[in-house]
């Protein structure tokens, strides 16, 4: 899966730690990302329902995604998205991967991506965890690079590599220990 082409679904790009963690590979170039207008609006929708974030911090978040990874976002032709074999909810998502020839769609909702309706077409779903630790196998150093660098962002609290990692395990808990058993 090294420089793979990939589909982040809505709900991996909702947490801002996974989102972060997965932002912080691609640019990394460990991944290639894309992204929707569809699955972006799904993202804000979801964080705007949040009475934590105002709007505008929601807003720079997905600007920030767009600006960290300029070439991400996609346009999915309509047709493609109705001659798509999953529920309809979900099509959009699978379309964008066909359209960019992606490899995989990286998504919480593995139920609504089955592998025999995506076979044909040469993807497969994998979660956010089994996406990580495909990616630590590849390329651990990277991995645990990137893990660095999202530890020297963090300022209000300061966090180092170690604790980044302990607060990752909570949504990718089999990559983190990957992580934490080869240290």
């Amino acid at each position: 899966m090294a420089r793979c082409v990939v589909v982040l679904d809505a709900n991996v790009l909702y947490g801002i730690a996974v989102t972060d963690l997965m932002a912080t590979m691609a640019t990394r170039r460990l991944f290639r990302p894309h992204w929707s207008a569809q699955i972006l609006d799904e993202v804000t929708r979801n964080l705007d329902r949040r009475p934590d974030l105002e709007p505008a911090a929601v807003a720079r978040r997905i600007d920030y995604l767009n600006r960290a990874l300029p070439d991400a976002l996609a346009a999915i032709p309509d047709s493609l998205i109705e001659a798509m074999p999953i529920n309809d909810k979900d099509r959009h998502v699978l379309a964008l991967a066909v359209h960019v020839g992606a490899q995989v769609v990286v998504t919480d909702n593995l139920k609504d991506f089955p592998a025999e309706q995506l076979a044909e077409f040469g993807v497969e779903a994998l979660s956010p965890d089994a996406f990580t630790l495909a990616q630590i196998e590849l390329d651990r150093d990277a991995v645990a690079a990137c893990l660095q660098t999202m530890a020297a962002r963090r300022r209000h609290p300061p966090m180092t590599p170690g604790e980044v990692v302990e607060s990752l395990s909570r949504f990718l808990p089999e990559a983190m220990a990957r992580l934490r058993n080869h240290e």
